[in-house]
């Protein structure tokens, strides 16, 4: 039977993961799906108090450190990530790179600061987390079975591979192209030292933000259910799925790949059938 070798392999026990802007949104559910895994979870985010959500797993759980931290900012990303390594035991099996924000507007509406503003929590708030883990984890023994070290998980965007209808997207999509990328060249740079690099494009998720920009914009709540050849908007928990596989051992053969979890838009999308 497959079950009993496979259902071990997905667990995250023990596991020690950090998640940048894992306060709120999808974010929050990926760190629930850790936790409900088996694993630890240290979360960074922007907000100096946690969501009542996340407080809510912070207390629950007992295996959920939280931090506030500005990850744009070098000092503030550096000191909260020591702070978050020493709370989960001064060892990290994993991190997601999470955190980011995004425009939605003309390409000529873009000013200056709203794209500095963009690169700076998608691209350098990406850069730099996976750097700090890379150091920590290469600064730890290597795991007996297998060589592994710890495995990085980059949250992309299905912007960052096609259109997505309803929504004007350059300077946010040109980010999250960066980080599928990025995560395509650090895993073959990484892959002979046990450390994984993956990345997940998520197309249009039912989020809080999502779900206020229909209330704004109720055009796009059209795009959100029929834009996907799968007719439906998808669910944070759908994404989680993605995360905790390639986090786990289950994974252990897997680097460098972007896992589109988009209802099929990566096929093309079902406004064209």
């Amino acid at each position: 039977m497959i079950a009993p070798m496979i259902t071990p392999m997905l667990a995250l026990d023990e596991k020690r993961i950090i998640v940048t802007g894992g306060g709120r949104g999808i974010g929050l559910a990926l760190c629930t799906a850790i936790i409900d895994a088996g694993g630890y979870v240290g979360i960074l985010d922007i907000l100096k108090e946690p969501h009542p959500d996340c407080q809510a797993l912070v207390e629950r759980s007992g295996r959920c450190y939280y931090f506030n931290c500005d990850i744009t900012k070098r000092e503030s990303l550096e000191t909260a990530f020591g702070k978050c390594v020493g709370a989960l035991g001064g060892h990290i099996d994993g991190c997601v790179t999470n955190a980011g924000i995004g425009t939605d507007k003309p390409f000529l509406d873009h000013t200056w600061e709203d794209f500095e503003r963009v690169v700076a929590v998608n691209v350098t708030g990406t850069f730099f987390p996976a750097q700090l883990a890379v150091r920590q984890m290469l600064s730890q023994p290597v795991c007996e079975r297998g060589g592994a070290r710890g495995s990085i998980v980059m949250i992309a965007s299905a912007a960052a591979s096609h259109n997505c209808p309803g929504h004007l997207l350059t300077a946010y999509g040109g980010t999250k192209g960066f980080v599928k990328s990025f995560a395509m060249q650090l895993g073959h740079e990484l892959a002979t030292t046990g450390i994984r690099v993956n990345s997940i494009s998520p197309g249009y998720i039912e989020t809080d933000l999502n779900l206020d920009l229909a209330k704004i914009r109720p055009n796009v709540k059209h795009y959100f259910t029929e834009a996907p050849p799968m007719k439906r908007i998808g669910h944070p928990k759908d994404i989680a799925g993605g995360l905790v596989y390639l986090l786990s051992d289950v994974a252990a053969y897997v680097t460098g790949h972007n896992l589109a979890i988009d209802g099929g838009m990566s096929t093309g999308n079902g406004l064209t059938r």
